[in-house]
């Protein structure tokens, strides 16, 4: 049964991941899954989304009938990208449930404790759609898309055939499955789009002398895209998730339907998932008062106090304290800063003396994961299922042709196509979708504004965001 415009869906328990990968091969999913929190969310001092903890999925229990979030309809938006680390291949060596209660706090030992986060209370979805069996497909090598080039560190023009052949190839492995490599080829190819409507210029990664497998790949869904009520989406994506995505609006602030928290089953099998960094007292305090301008006090306990959170264990705000009752207030991602991390999805552990950030994941969590879209492929997903499992009551169109004029051509070359690296941007232009699955004729804008943010409009493990 699918879901509805309204997010109404059936209700089934949380699905549990079973051990290796070859065994969650096994597990039957259900589509159109749902379950509701019994709680309100709970209350904190800042004035952004309410909290969120990890949470303890063995204590779900489903409930009879729940709706998902109602869609804000905003005809412009400011969407801030907040710029976090890009992972590459060559760095690394479902329906809405219930987050449990937490377990009654045990008093914390402050020689050996970890940072607590407050209740965990957002809903999440967990989504298994019937496959749309959409197969038509058309050339795009007649566009050309302007982007800068994260890997020669240029501005370049190209041809959108090559580029996506090129964007696919920097951000997952040839060794990846079909339906994964099929979902990342539309995935960029949406969120191409929607950068060049909006005349945003997106930093992408561009690997040259991709392989046949992945123009396959990319040619067996050229054109289509990713729509919500006929518009094609900005479709980001990440590495990897702590297990749940996240929703747009507490990474960048623009608050997008189809972007919302979202159970990812398998991100734990990324080779990033619970990486250590761990810095003594003494370096901590002074990377801390450093960044603050205030000393902090000999009680390592009053250091951190996480403010806000969401996903689980994502930090949108912590709160240091210092020796004299001052406090400041830092993001998440000037956390990755300060303690050079992968992702604002971490545990704080103090023990031996010694700090431990304990992250989960790489990137902004907001979308696709990458690791979540090889793993359900190799799960006996199909493309399409992975894509409106990770963008919420979206279903593909095949897209009408961008209307952006090729360029001038000049003498550089690669073997990707025609480049130039002259500093040119994308002419939006109208987009829309020519048909869907149901051979609907549709045509719009869309009708969201992005505003990139120092060159972080883009996708990631690629990495969009940073």
């Amino acid at each position: 049964m699918s879901v509805s415009k309204k997010g109404k869906i059936t209700l089934v328990s949380l699905l549990v991941c079973l051990g290796t990968v070859g065994a969650c091969a096994g597990i039957v999913l259900r589509r159109g899954v749902i379950e509701k929190k019994n709680s309100a969310p709970a209350a904190v001092s800042v004035s952004e989304p309410a909290s969120e903890s990890s949470a303890d999925t063995s204590s779900t229990k489903s409930t009879e009938s729940a709706a998902a979030p109602e869609e804000k309809k905003t005809k412009k938006q400011s969407f801030k990208l907040v710029s976090f680390k890009k992972a590459t291949v060559e760095s690394y060596d479902m329906s809405i449930h219930k987050a449990a209660a937490p377990a009654k706090k045990k008093t914390q030992d402050p020689n050996d404790f970890t940072v607590e986060f407050p209740e965990d209370t957002e809903e999440y979805y967990d989504v298994h759609n019937e496959p749309l069996n959409f197969t038509e497909t058309r050339s795009i090598a007649g566009e050309y898309y302007t982007v800068n080039d994260i890997i020669s560190g240029s501005v370049v023009t190209m041809n959108a055939h090559d580029m996506i052949c090129s964007m696919v190839y920097s951000e997952i492995s040839d060794a990846w499955g079909d339906e994964a490599i099929k979902a990342q080829a539309v995935a960029a190819y949406s969120f191409l789009r929607f950068c060049a409507t909006h005349g945003i210029r997106p930093d992408v990664g561009l690997k040259t002398n991709y392989t046949s497998k992945i123009e396959n790949c990319v040619s067996s869904v050229e054109g289509q895209v990713v729509v919500y009520e006929g518009e094609i989406i900005n479709a980001v994506y990440s590495a990897s998730t702590a297990g749940w995505s996240t929703a747009s609006r507490n990474i960048w602030g623009g608050d997008y339907h189809y972007l919302q928290r979202v159970k990812s089953v398998y991100d734990s099998k990324d080779p990033n998932w619970g990486l250590e960094k761990t810095y003594t007292k003494d370096q901590v305090k002074s990377i801390l008062e450093k960044r603050v301008g205030f000393a902090l006090s000999d009680n390592v306990m009053e250091w951190f106090t996480i403010a806000r959170a969401f996903s689980g264990k994502y930090i949108g705000t912590i709160t240091i304290t210092g020796d004299a009752g001052q406090t400041a207030n830092i993001p998440g991602e000037a956390m990755c800063d300060l303690f050079d991390l992968k992702s604002i999805a971490m545990d704080i552990i103090f023990k031996d003396g010694s700090f431990t950030f304990k992250t989960y994941g790489w990137g902004h969590g907001t979308g696709m994961s990458q690791w979540g879209a090889c793993l359900y492929a190799d799960a006996g997903w199909t493309y399409d299922q992975i894509l409106t499992h990770y963008y919420i009551d979206t279903t593909l169109a095949l897209s009408s042709f961008y209307s952006q004029p090729a360029p001038q051509q000049t003498d550089d070359k690669d073997d990707g196509g025609d480049r130039n690296t002259g500093d040119q941007t994308s002419q939006a232009a109208s987009d829309g979708t020519q048909q869907d699955q149901t051979g609907a004729q549709t045509q719009g804008t869309e009708a969201h504004n992005a505003a990139p943010d120092d060159g972080a409009a883009q996708t990631e493990a690629s990495q969009l965001l940073s």
